[in-house]
This record gives structure tokens, sequence and C-alpha cells, in this order.
């Protein structure tokens, strides 16, 4: 069986992964990373998705090498990701022009807000926490708005 390798080069504006052979063909998988590929030829990074592999010929009987999606985050992580960013800056405004109302939190109130908080960060393994706040700076939260 034929291999082809295909290095990920990014994520276009619709969330799909984008990959690029060797020479130089772009392919897009359709299920935007969830799950097994959906891989479709493309014309460029931004371009549409164009034709199914499935239906091309020359790739019936390959067998596909995906290079460099190891280190992406997963959908869960990537939420994870954007949701304790929000509870930040729910926080930030609380302290600041949001006059320290808990309606201005996500959670509602400042407990259920650090404990989620700490949940969020705790779900990720220590080489994928992220670099803009620590627990530290979860707590710190906790001590300035309580």
């Amino acid at each position: 069986m034929e291999k082809l390798k295909l290095t990920y080069i990014g994520t276009d504006e619709w969330s799909r992964p984008v990959f690029e052979s060797e020479e130089g063909r772009i392919f897009k998988d359709l299920n935007c990373g969830d799950g097994q590929l959906d891989l479709c030829t493309a014309g460029s990074f931004d371009g549409e998705p164009d034709t199914p592999i499935h239906y091309i010929e020359k790739y019936k009987n390959v067998e596909f090498i995906i290079l460099g999606m190891e280190e992406q985050p997963s959908a869960e992580e990537k939420f994870n990701y954007m949701m304790l960013s929000r509870l930040q800056s729910d926080c930030d405004y609380y302290l600041g022009h949001g006059d320290r109302n808990g309606k201005n939190l996500w959670a509602g109130n400042v407990s259920e807000q650090i404990v989620k908080m700490k949940e969020l960060y705790n779900s990720f393994n220590d080489d994928k926490k992220p670099e803009w706040i620590t627990l530290d700076d979860i707590l710190e939260y906790e001590n300035k708005m309580t």
C-alpha cells in the first residue's frame, strides 16, 4: 500500500484542519478534527474544500500519515481554554467596571466562579496548562473578590 505524508499547516476559518502533502497539494478535514479524518482536496489554505478523496482514484489505496497534529489541543481542551479565559475576563470586569456585582459573573456568584476556574485549570495536564493564567492567579482573584 502506498503511503502519503500530510503535514498539518493550520486551521482554516471554518475550523477545518488543513494539511499539505510533500508535493504541495492542500487537503482539508471536513470533520473539523473530530474523530476519523474525512479528507478533501482544496485549491488553497483559505479555499473551499473541493473533491472528497474517496472519489479520486489515485488516493483509493493510500495510507495517509498525518504529521504535526499531535500537539494540537482537542476540541474539549479548546473549549476549556476559552471558558477559562471568559471566566477570567468576568473576574477582571467584576473587580473593575462591574461594580463587584455578582450578576456580571458567569456563575452568578464569586464562590462558584472560582470553583469553576479551578476545575477548568486542573482539567489540563501539566504540559498543557495555560501560560496566561496560573493557579496562583486564580487564588489571587479569589482573595480580591471575597
